[in-house]
């Protein structure tokens, strides 16, 4: 999608990069605040005082996620459906591991989360080889990975490669110092970048949840799911609030804002 249509001051459809057009009386945009505003409003409405008060929030943290696979039962590793949050320092103001391509030291990593989804999973079979997933996440600066962001994926460099490969030995080291029975299960393991997110999601600088969580962002009146613009709705995390809780909401709140009283009686039979 290239650009929501306005006619007459309403949203009225999108428009393809192809130049072909779509018409609905209701656009929802969950793709966040800031990349709805900057991307996707004809550039003549993006000098409106409500969209420059969104465009001038800050993006939430990027991040680095280790995607994990193992094989044996780590239950006995001690980890369970509980997500884990290891930390390396009492400052709560620190947040962001000062990575670069020059300096990768895993114990200058403020925090590192954990979770085990297919312990999550009430349906997952884990089969005779008793197959897990896991996921280790921790932030990083946005801008050191800026840079690769125009580069092909799968295809940013050798440098890319080995920076990649470096952060994903140092988090596996800070992991396995934390659950060290884990090691031994190791089967398989991967590391996506801010860039990453950046490709497949699109998302302002890398952010992992929107805009960043600040009394700015919060008293921010435009962020709800009804815009200044009769037929343009938010969802999403930018709607209502961060996390996965509030994406859910937000999408909740964009459905009842588009049909209010279908989605109420929906409400009302299956929810209350």
């Amino acid at each position: 999608m290239r650009e929501v249509v306005i006619a007459h001051g309403r949203a009225v459809g999108v428009k393809l990069a192809d130049g072909e057009e779509i018409r609905a009386k209701t656009i929802i945009s969950a793709i966040g605040a800031h990349a709805t505003v900057s991307k996707l409003l004809p550039e003549s409405m993006r000098s409106a005082k409500w969209a420059q008060e969104i465009m001038q929030l800050r993006p939430g943290p990027a991040h680095v996620c280790l995607y994990l696979g193992f094989k044996g039962d780590i239950r006995e590793a001690g980890v369970g459906p509980n997500n884990l949050w290891f930390y390396n320092t009492w400052d709560s103001e620190e947040n962001a591991w000062q990575v670069s391509p020059d300096a990768i030291n895993g114990d200058k990593m403020p925090v590192l989360y954990v979770s085990f989804p297919s312990l999550k999973d009430k349906a997952h079979q884990p089969g005779p080889d008793q197959k897990h997933t896991g996921e280790a996440v921790t932030f990083v600066p946005w801008e050191t990975f800026s840079k690769w962001r125009d580069k092909k994926w799968m295809r940013r460099g050798d440098d890319y490669d080995s920076f990649k490969n470096r952060m994903q030995e140092a988090m596996l080291e800070q992991l396995f110092l934390r659950l060290p029975k884990l090691e031994s299960m190791l089967d398989y393991a991967e590391l996506s970048t801010p860039v990453s997110t950046d490709y497949f999601m699109r998302s302002f600088s890398g952010s992992i949840y929107g805009l960043e969580s600040t009394p700015e962002r919060f008293n921010c009146r435009w962020l709800r799911a009804r815009t200044p613009i009769p037929g343009l709705l938010f969802a999403g995390v930018d709607a209502i609030g961060t996390g996965i809780a509030g994406g859910a909401i937000g999408g909740a709140f964009a459905s009842i804002a588009a049909e209010p009283f279908p989605v109420a009686r929906w409400l009302y039979s299956n929810v209350f």
